[in-house]
């Protein structure tokens, strides 16, 4: 068997810089430039770069930055679960780990996310959203323990979980949202408060700076009735059950990757322009 390797990829979109395999351009004959078509559609898909990353998670992703740095990328993932805001839910086969193999990890049906009450209800310990709000003075402790098992602890860096929460507080505009609802329940007690995430904005943040909080958020004091407009997340105080939260709301990756969203960046929207 003839084995083809075409090297490494070579050639760069004359239009938005994306980087490819000679071979995978538009056209079927030889040019000097070559044009593709399977990142920005030769140019009709204008999409703006990333912004870069806080100084301390630019840090902690660097590999010659020491024992700290490899600490983060071997527990990534324990790193973001503790400061996700929602939970991954769906149908898991709990069956097909009935051998000696590797663990193996089935979900049927559609992924979704789900979101809790702004305050652990009774006993409970606090989770997920909740870490930003409750009992905030003993947060580090809180959030290592909600997210890992007993023996997966000692591979945790408090200093890293330290040093992240106070990250996401200056930069990510979801922990200033859940910050804010922190800050009327210390200044009194604040029955059926509720937490709004609005989903429609007047903005677009892709093309402008990032969101104030008023734009995120509203804040509802004493009203009981369903304000649910559209895709809105709304988070109530205690009593009630997980909610399931709209894949198509703005902030859906945002508070489920917020090391990957370390602003609380918008994802997917409806009616974005092609």
């Amino acid at each position: 068997m003839e084995i083809w390797n075409f090297g490494e990829p070579s050639c760069k979109c004359e239009r938005c810089g994306a980087i490819f395999w000679y071979e995978e351009r538009t056209s079927g004959r030889a040019r000097r430039m070559p044009s593709f078509g399977l990142c920005c559609q030769q140019g009709k898909v204008d999409l703006p770069p990333f912004r870069e990353p806080p100084a301390y998670l630019t840090k902690l992703l660097r590999k010659d930055n020491g024992k700290r740095s490899k600490n983060y990328m071997q527990n990534i993932r324990l790193y973001n679960s503790m400061f996700a805001f929602t939970t991954m839910g769906g149908k898991v086969d709990t069956e097909i780990n009935n051998g000696g193999g590797p663990y193996v990890f089935r979900m049927n049906g559609q992924n979704y996310h789900r979101i809790g009450t702004l305050l652990p209800e009774g006993e409970d310990k606090p989770r997920w959203a909740q870490l930003y709000i409750y009992d905030t003075e003993n947060e580090v402790k809180n959030r290592i323990n909600a997210s890992t098992s007993e023996d997966k602890r000692e591979s945790i860096d408090p200093h890293i979980v330290e040093g992240l929460k106070n990250m996401l507080d200056r930069n990510n505009i979801l922990a200033k949202t859940f910050r804010m609802a922190r800050d009327r329940f210390e200044e009194g007690d604040y029955h059926n408060v509720r937490l709004k995430l609005i989903n429609k904005r007047r903005t677009d943040v892709r093309r402008n700076d990032m969101p104030s909080a008023t734009e995120v958020v509203a804040l509802i004091v004493n009203d009981t009735a369903e304000n649910r407009k559209g895709r809105d997340i709304i988070v109530q105080y205690r009593d009630t059950r997980p909610r399931r939260i709209s894949e198509k709301h703005r902030k859906f990756m945002a508070m489920q990757y917020p090391l990957l969203f370390p602003y609380g960046e918008d994802g997917y929207r409806e009616n974005i322009p092609y």
